[in-house]
């Protein structure tokens, strides 16, 4: 008995097959490159879900939870704007950094190639971060100043990034 036992293990062991392997992914500078495409659930202006997984866009800030000019709570505006463009659209997004301190992917993403970071930026719901975007977004921001596009229309406190460095 203690031989078929024996012999029934060596036979299972190689009927059964080897795990799958993933394919080493490709590294950028900063972290790893994959894509994820989707149909996206917006989080907030700067934020969204493709199934399980939390993408922020690279390069933007946007106002935070509970942030209002005047009577406006531009958070929900910025989160507003991005589900105009990303609604039962395909979102394709580009990871290519480190998840962030709350365990979101960095990614550029698009809509039918156009980029979703611009967007908000050249809407005047987001701002550009340049040590994280190398000036990408610089022109789309000034233009919307200019405009008083979103949050630049509304009379917003000075402290409604927070206190966070902009500068390069």
């Amino acid at each position: 008995m203690r031989y078929a036992s024996a012999a029934l293990v060596a036979v299972l062991a190689a009927c059964t097959p080897e795990p799958a392997k993933q394919a080493e992914p490709m590294m950028a500078d900063s972290g790893v490159v994959s894509e994820i495409v989707g149909v996206a659930t917006v989080s907030d202006g700067s934020t969204i879900r493709i199934g399980q997984r939390r993408i922020r866009f690279d390069g933007v800030a946007t106002p935070g939870q509970g942030s209002m000019c005047g009577d406006v709570n531009v958070y929900r505006g910025a989160a507003d704007a991005l589900r105009q463009i990303t609604r039962s659209n395909q979102v394709s997004c580009r990871i290519s950094d480190a998840p962030d301190s709350s365990g979101r992917d960095i990614a550029q993403c698009s809509v039918e190639g156009a980029d979703l970071g611009e967007y908000m930026v050249t809407n005047g719901w987001a701002r550009e971060v340049p040590r994280d975007s190398g000036g990408a977004y610089a022109e789309e921001e000034a233009a919307a100043r200019v405009a008083g596009l979103g949050v630049w229309n509304a009379s917003c406190p000075a402290n409604l990034w927070r206190g966070r460095d902009y500068s390069e």
